[in-house]
Formats: C-alpha cells, sequence, structure tokens
C-alpha cells in the first residue's frame, strides 16, 4: 500500500501562506509590524478552522470583537479565494 501523505507543515499551508500575504500588505499600509495585525498562531488557527462568517472567525483563538470588526471581512475574502 501507498503511504499516507504527511500533512503541510504549516509554513507551506496555501491558507496560511495566503493570510500570511495579506497581513504583511496590511500591516505595511497601517505602518505596524505583522503581529499587530496578527500573530501567525492566530493565521495558523485561521487556516485550520476556515471559517465561512464573522461568528465563526470570532470563534478563532486571537480573534476578539475588534480584530473581526476591523479584519474580519478581508480575511474572509482570502479564504474565499483559496480552492
Amino acid at each position: 500500500p501507498l503511504p499516507l501523505p504527511l500533512p503541510l507543515p504549516p509554513d507551506e499551508d496555501p491558507a496560511f501562506a495566503a493570510l500570511r500575504a495579506w497581513r504583511r500588505g496590511e500591516a505595511d499600509a497601517e505602518g505596524v509590524p505583522p503581529y499587530v495585525v496578527a500573530h501567525d498562531a492566530t493565521l495558523r488557527a485561521i487556516a485550520a478552522a476556515r471559517p465561512r462568517t464573522r461568528d465563526a472567525l470570532l470563534a478563532v483563538k486571537g480573534m476578539g470583537p475588534k480584530r473581526v470588526e476591523k479584519y474580519g471581512d478581508a480575511i474572509l475574502s482570502v479564504l474565499e479565494k483559496l480552492p
């Protein structure tokens, strides 16, 4: 039998990579370090959960009401564009 494929390391997950690219743009536009927008752990959790609504995004550790209000629609848009 064929071996089971190993899960992608977090840095190679396309959702995580897309979220990091989005975060870099946001951070640059705001003139802040990327971690101010969202920590890597939060982006990994979002990439794993693949939320489709703001309420689902609120359930992700690191995404409070203010962060969802400010970035929620953009994050959901990034996720919607992924295969």
